[in-house]
């Protein structure tokens, strides 16, 4: 009798073991969580529903001159040569920067602005529209620079006469533009409608390329 009841206290106390250490897993189980990327899920809680672009009373569009340096080409000999030339644009740059108005309804904290790319003005045309740039810019109040994705380049023929040389120069006018834009964000989960409004800066485009050829003797 001793030995059967000594028998049952281990199985007895076998079994309280298991069932504590069922019970201290499962509990672990709920409260350890799997780590979440929360800034990646409240982006996508947010959409943009429309983007108006509008020259204001205040807005205004710019022309500046753009120079590069001189370039020459020389010839020693004693007779007239012919130069075929490819002239190219480089370092030529769209800028882009959004300032939003401190007035009417603030956006959520976690909607992240510069997670957005959006399209921005490339032509302004007379009746009030825009059109857009192909490469979009962030909604960043940063400035922001890309290298101008229009290739501008010319061939030109240069006749440079004896004992002589020619001397290039060249300039390319540049528009900048202040306008207005109002910017409408959607909360994909609640609906709300979150309207923003303010400036955008950036260059517009490139144009009227001009080019100057003067002659000198050579020293």
């Amino acid at each position: 009798m001793a030995l059967e009841y000594l028998f049952n206290c281990r199985r007895l106390l076998l079994y309280y073991v298991a069932v504590v250490f069922l019970f201290l897993s499962g509990c672990s189980k709920d409260t350890v969580k799997p780590e979440t990327d929360n800034k990646d899920t409240d982006i996508h809680k947010y959409e943009i529903q429309k983007l108006t672009y509008f020259l204001s009373e205040n807005d205004k569009i710019d022309t500046v001159k753009v120079g590069f340096a001189a370039e020459e080409f020389s010839n020693p000999s004693a007779i007239l040569i012919n130069v075929q030339h490819k002239e190219v644009f480089e370092d030529l740059v769209k800028t882009s920067v959004f300032q939003f108005d401190k007035n009417g309804k603030e956006l959520p904290k976690d909607f992240d602005k510069a997670y957005f790319e959006v399209s921005v003005p490339e032509i302004y045309y007379g009746d009030g529209r825009f059109s857009y740039y192909t490469d979009r810019f962030s909604l960043t109040d940063s400035l922001l620079t890309k290298p101008y994705n229009h290739q501008m380049s010319f061939s030109m023929e240069l006749n440079i006469p004896a004992k002589s040389k020619l001397i290039l120069e060249k300039t390319i006018d540049r528009y900048n533009i202040t306008c207005s834009f109002e910017l409408i964000v959607r909360n994909k989960k609640s609906g709300e409608l979150f309207t923003l409004n303010g400036k955008w800066k950036g260059v517009l485009r490139y144009t009227n390329e001009s080019f100057k050829v003067s002659q000198k003797d050579l020293d």
